[in-house]
């Protein structure tokens, strides 16, 4: 998001603020008094409310409502705290997050609050633990740590790890300004671990901005990077803190128990409440393209803000599911052979989700790292279907979705582009017009152009998203043709195909399309192709993923029920798309626990059933949908 012009009432105040707010950043206790940090990451902008540091983020204003200079457990300054916040509401604002030592006094009674504490380690630090000396011992013997300036290796570090977990658009933007906030904060110091061969393999930036704390801002790391090396890190922060003179170095958030644990290791305590409190000050209007219109019902899903961004991104916080799979739209007028879709035909039901129905399910949605838009339809179908994504970005999420390709024209492209869909997968089952016949209806062309078309908006929008995957189903009759798959990505420029088998016989015959535990000559034969199919897709830049099953069920599947449920286009709530088909019959394999239209979408997660249903399948009991399920014998290589 651009950085927005003050609405007339701050233009006076905001002339006069560049003494006060290097005053709030030497005398910082959290990293949020930065000043510097906040808007060259955030891109918000910066204001003064009774003392206090604030950020407006379009129309949504944060402040950190902690006195400057204050020490660490010390009085925590509630009255300033709420004096600030009387300030911060004096002007047309659509959202107020207010960061403190508490609950502010004008925060209305429905106002959502989250408690956490920052974490000190008092300076010099004392002794560390027989712990703490092993690791850090450990962790020297593998790298060395030096001061260094941003380059194109600390560029591939971060990307490395925003790539290793779902993030949405806003996130991924932050990111990006990384090198931004350590250009704008002279103070801020990038640390960086060098294996014997000098490779990068981890990074970590502490600021000494403040005069008595020093902070702990944030860390990455590869995923091969050896244990006791973020220690090591850290120590090189500690040391540097010590050399100025700094009383305490703030670690940041609890977050939970294992970044809490992480701290406590180091003798840092709990010195300092944090209690985010968010609200809609009653009156006062959104500016205009905000968001949605309070009438309709996807204004339920209101950004994260700033704070919400930051906490995510910097600090590691961590939602509890790992995905959504919301049906969208059930209709589609593809004919292909083996998709229930055409063989119950006459039992079928067509329809698109509601947007009341999608904007019950924002609860689950604000506490899930992914949404996928898809079902046991073409998704794109659905009138608001980039709404919809649109929608779940604003919560947080990372959005994908799996197409047909045949709606993606230029002008949906463009749309995809700018929706906040980080991942667009192409469904294929052939590698030209012939071998993809199973797809009757969904010419093979029709894909092919639909992913040169994002490509090109792509490249339009000066953007890499969303990315292009190639969503391959490999029947058993077209085992060959997958040595093409490889040829066919580099030509199209798609750098990941996620390969799959038949895993819902949707009619009698088709059981010979499939690969079943028992046929191990046959899984053999094609694990032979698709590994060499994989092998020539890494030597072309490109990632094919494939998925075989083995002799043996486990306890549990590649639909991860235990973290991810699936949504049809009615609300109804199922452990995956496999046990709720929309088909009116009577099906002993459903299993569906509950409707969003109904009751709250966490409640239904909660219930007892469906809890007996999870436990069942991490035991050796599981239900009979899941028994004899290819999810539960497949493996992911």
């Amino acid at each position: 998001m651009a950085a927005q012009a003050p609405r007339p009432a701050q233009r006076e105040r905001l002339t006069v603020l560049p003494r006060a707010f290097s005053h709030i950043t030497a005398q910082a206790l959290v990293p949020e008094q930065i000043v510097s940090y906040v808007t060259a990451v955030g891109q918000s902008q910066a204001l003064l409310c009774g003392g206090c540091a604030a950020y407006d983020y379009g129309d949504q204003r944060t402040l950190i409502a902690y006195a400057p200079g204050a020490a660490p457990g010390e009085d925590a300054g509630e009255a300033a705290m709420n004096a600030a916040v009387k300030a911060a509401l004096a002007d047309g604002i659509s959202s107020l997050t207010v960061l403190g030592p508490a609950r502010p006094a004008a925060a209305p009674p429905e106002a959502a609050s989250r408690e956490d504490a920052y974490f000190f380690l008092p300076l010099p630090a004392g002794e560390p633990g027989q712990n703490l000396r092993n690791m850090l011992r450990r962790g020297s013997r593998e790298c060395a740590v030096t001061e260094e300036t941003w380059n194109d290796e600390h560029a591939a570090l971060v990307g490395m790890c925003r790539d290793a977990r779902p993030l949405e658009a806003g996130m991924r933007h932050i990111y990006g300004r990384i090198p931004d906030y350590l250009a704008a904060s002279p103070e801020a110091v990038l640390f960086a671990a060098r294996d014997a061969s000098s490779r990068l393999i981890a990074s970590a930036v502490g600021d000494f901005s403040g005069l008595s704390a020093a902070f702990y801002m944030f860390a990455f790391r590869r995923p091969d990077c050896p244990p006791g090396v973020a220690d090591v890190l850290l120590q090189a922060i500690v040391d540097r803190a010590e050399e100025r003179g700094h009383q305490y170095l703030n670690l940041g958030l609890g977050i939970n128990k294992g970044i809490a644990a992480f701290k406590g290791k180091w003798g840092a305590s709990v010195r300092l409440p944090c209690v985010q409190t968010s609200w809609e000050p009653a009156g006062r209007p959104a500016a205009p393209g905000a968001r949605p219109d309070a009438s309709d019902p996807l204004a339920v899903f209101a950004p994260p803000g700033l704070i919400g961004n930051l906490r995510r991104v910097l600090l590691g916080e961590t939602r509890p599911f790992d995905c959504l799979q919301i049906e969208v739209s059930s209709r589609c007028p593809g004919k292909c052979s083996y998709c229930p879709h055409t063989t119950k035909q006459d039992v079928w039901r067509s329809r698109h989700m509601e947007d009341a129905t999608f904007a019950a399910l924002a609860p689950l949605i604000r506490k899930t790292k992914r949404v996928h838009l898809q079902g046991w339809g073409e998704p794109l179908l659905h009138p608001r279907f980039f709404d919809y994504a649109a929608a779940a970005a604003r919560a947080g999420c990372a959005v994908s979705t799996t197409t047909y390709g045949l709606t993606v024209n230029d002008a949906n492209a463009t749309r995809l582009t700018a929706c906040g869909i980080d991942i667009a997968a192409f469904s294929l089952a052939g590698v030209d017009e012939a071998s993809n016949a199973a797809r009757a209806g969904i010419p093979f062309g029709g894909v092919r152009d639909g992913i040169l078309a994002l490509n090109r908006a792509k490249r339009r929008a000066g953007s890499e998203y969303p990315r292009v995957h190639l969503a391959y189903l490999l029947l058993a009759s077209g085992t060959e043709h997958i040595a093409r798959l490889p040829d066919l990505m580099h030509g199209l420029d798609v750098p990941v195909a996620v390969v799959s088998t038949l895993d819902y016989i949707a009619a009698p015959g088709l059981e010979a399309e499939a690969y079943a535990p028992h046929e191990t000559e046959k899984i053999e034969h094609a694990r032979a192709l698709l590994a060499g199919a994989a092998e020539r897709a890494a030597g072309m830049g490109r990632t094919l993923h494939y998925s075989l099953p083995g002799t043996h069920g486990r306890n549990d599947c590649n639909e991860r029920v235990q973290s991810c449920m699936y949504i049809d286009a009615e609300g109804v709530i199922a452990p995956c798309i496999y046990v709720n088909l929309p088909t009116e019959e009577h099906d002993p394999q459903r299993r569906a626990f509950g409707s969003a239209r109904e009751r709250n979408p966490l409640e239904i997660w909660n219930d007892p059933a469906y809890a007996r249903f999870r436990a069942r399948l991490a035991s050796d009991d599981p239900d009979l949908p899941c028994i004899a399920c290819a999810k539960r014998f497949e493996r992911i290589f």
